[in-house]
């Protein structure tokens, strides 16, 4: 939970349009939910549920230039290799509509989130159903879109 740094990002935002009358960028003010295999949050883990992976924040910023406000990162299965969404260092997420199923994997933290109104926009990833399946058990939409065409340069398990 990215709470503090995203108020103070959406204090900075709202001055930046207020005295420029600029946005900047296309997701200006708009708080973004990112899953956690995401390295490009400066300051913040990508774990991926490996506790050795702990504590070891990314250099960079990537979302800031577009003007998203990221304010959480969301759980996933460790190693992202399962159509749950548990882990030894975050514990289990399930799913919105009832807790004795799963909210699938490997985007199931952002697909929870967004069935619970949570978040605006959600960024996950997707090889072999990681945003279609926790879309379908929760009962959101998710885009996947082409291999590569977005990229997936700082992500762990790359």
């Amino acid at each position: 939970v990215l709470y503090e740094d995203a108020r103070k990002q959406a204090k900075e935002l709202d001055a930046e349009f207020a005295s420029t009358k600029t946005l900047r960028g296309p997701f200006h003010g708009v708080p973004v939910s990112v899953k956690d295999n995401f390295t490009s949050l400066h300051g913040y883990d990508a774990t991926i549920g490996f506790t050795a992976w702990a504590n070891n924040p990314g250099k960079k910023d990537a979302c800031a230039s577009a003007g998203a406000i990221i304010f959480v990162k969301t759980n996933v299965p460790q190693t992202m290799l399962a159509f749950e969404c548990s882990n030894p260092l975050w514990g289990r997420t399930t799913n919105p509509w009832n807790n004795k199923y799963t909210c699938g994997g490997s985007s199931g933290g952002e697909g929870a989130l967004l069935a619970m109104d949570g978040s605006a926009l959600g960024i996950g990833s997707d090889i072999g159903g990681s945003l279609r399946i926790p879309a379908s058990y929760c009962g959101v939409y998710s885009l996947k879109p082409t291999a590569e065409r977005v990229s997936s340069i700082g992500t762990q398990g790359r």
